[in-house]
């Protein structure tokens, strides 16, 4: 392996780094700087998968890496969000499930995506982004409504997926 082929890992690895600082940010009312760490996670996450695909340095490791590393980040920014009382710690627990549930039902050696699910994680960052952009109530109420629905969908979808391949 070259050094180039863990340039994707390590951009998975910075949206663990920053999680923290996130918290840190937001909770100390630094919005436009906490909205700046939520645009460069978006974008390395988007430039970890391609630059693995354009090089040919895919792997399941690095898939995993990928989804704890969303995973993490994505809880950071739903702990500062409870910390301020945007959104109810509940939250904060159906996201744990929805991970465990995707942890469980892929087992550790590849992820398996439901046709749902997959796009879970890029609704939270969505969600994420929507409401430090736009943080009236009802916004976050409508958000909240919608991943709801979503999750439920998704949980749907992944048995059905996990049932179908056992």
């Amino acid at each position: 392996m070259t050094l180039k082929s863990h340039i994707p890992n390590f951009l998975s690895a910075i949206r663990i780094i920053v999680a923290p600082i996130f918290i840190y940010t937001f909770t100390s009312g630094l919005y436009l700087v906490s909205l700046m760490i939520i645009i460069f996670t978006g974008v390395t996450d988007a430039m970890d998968g391609y630059i693995a695909r354009k090089i040919g340095a895919t792997s399941d490791i690095g898939a995993y890496l990928d989804v704890i590393s969303d995973f993490i980040f994505i809880l950071a920014c739903f702990l500062a969000y409870t910390i301020n009382d945007w959104y109810d710690p509940l939250v904060l627990l159906l996201i744990i499930i929805m991970f465990c549930m995707f942890i469980g039902t892929s087992g550790l050696k590849k992820p398996v995506y439901d046709p749902v699910g997959k796009y879970l994680g890029a609704y939270l960052m969505v969600m994420i982004f929507l409401s430090i952009l736009s943080p009236e109530i009802l916004v976050r109420q409508i958000l909240l409504i919608l991943l709801l629905i979503l999750c439920l969908v998704s949980v749907i979808s992944r048995f059905s997926v996990f049932i179908a391949k056992n």
